[in-house]
């Protein structure tokens, strides 16, 4: 009842993934991304164990057959799983369990591979895959987050609404472009996923810079007046000398 797509980005090594399933939280548990080096899913009866396996051996270098057929050996349950994996080169590898009754696919592009079970049809990673790479000038993330619309709109599940969805973009330091989660949808949650991608507009980069260089940012002087005044209040100025130091931080309005 799960249908993804991972991808890669040639010109900055960037790994992602977009997915989407109709139980919660769906986000912490199937995708597993290595900047650089990999994309690892590991759906339906989900063991993330087989994904956090899956990613280490991308990070050794490993290729997406290889990674498939060891974490297929690693576990005498791998019947019930649906394995897919994207190696450092854009090369792409599956497996699909033998006990999964659904309608079941997987669709491999160039430096892309999408995966589903419990679906509708037999083309909807077709049209993920087709989305994507119809993107080219695009941004990964757009790239992704077209392409899981693109397996909605083919026809997504077979039966029952969409409650969770996620996207997933890495880069350089260890820190994610985007990692953005729906858990849990009163409605679409990949439109609410492409809503708060669009909210989450260009923070990308507000968050790199606050991890790797925060001195130059300016502190807002909203939350910094407000907090001299509650030290205040609360007779807490021993504790949190703020104001004897205020030249400490620039502030912006």
């Amino acid at each position: 009842m799960t249908f993804s797509i991972i991808g890669r980005c040639e010109e900055t090594g960037s790994f992602g993934a977009a997915i989407t399933t109709s139980d919660l939280g769906v986000g912490a548990r199937c995708v597993r991304l290595a900047h650089g080096k990999g994309a690892m899913l590991s759906q339906h009866r989900t063991d993330s164990r087989l994904g956090d396996l899956g990613v280490s051996l991308l990070e050794k270098g490993m290729t997406a057959d290889d990674v498939v057929t060891q974490v297929c050996a690693s576990t005498d349950n791998i019947e019930w799983r649906q394995i897919g994996a994207l190696d450092a080169r854009g090369r792409a590898a599956v497996y699909h369990g033998r006990r999964m009754y659904s309608i079941y696919s997987h669709t491999i592009g160039k430096n892309c591979l999408a995966l589903g079970n419990i679906l509708d049809n037999d083309k909807v990673t077709d049209a993920m895959a087709e989305a994507f790479q119809a993107g080219r000038d695009v941004p990964l993330a757009e790239r992704l987050l077209r392409g899981l619309e693109a397996g909605r709109d083919a026809g997504g599940e077979v039966l029952g609404a969409l409650k969770s969805a996620a996207l997933r973009v890495t880069a350089e330091h260890g820190i994610d472009a985007y990692d953005l989660r729906i858990d849990i949808s009163d409605g679409d949650p990949i439109e609410d996923l492409r809503a708060l991608y669009k909210a989450y507009g260009n923070r990308e980069e507000v968050l790199r810079n606050v991890a790797l260089n925060p001195d130059p940012i300016p502190v807002m002087r909203s939350l910094f007046e407000a907090s001299v005044r509650r030290i205040e209040e609360l007779g807490l100025e021993s504790r949190f000398p703020t104001a004897r130091h205020a030249e400490r931080w620039t502030l912006r309005d």
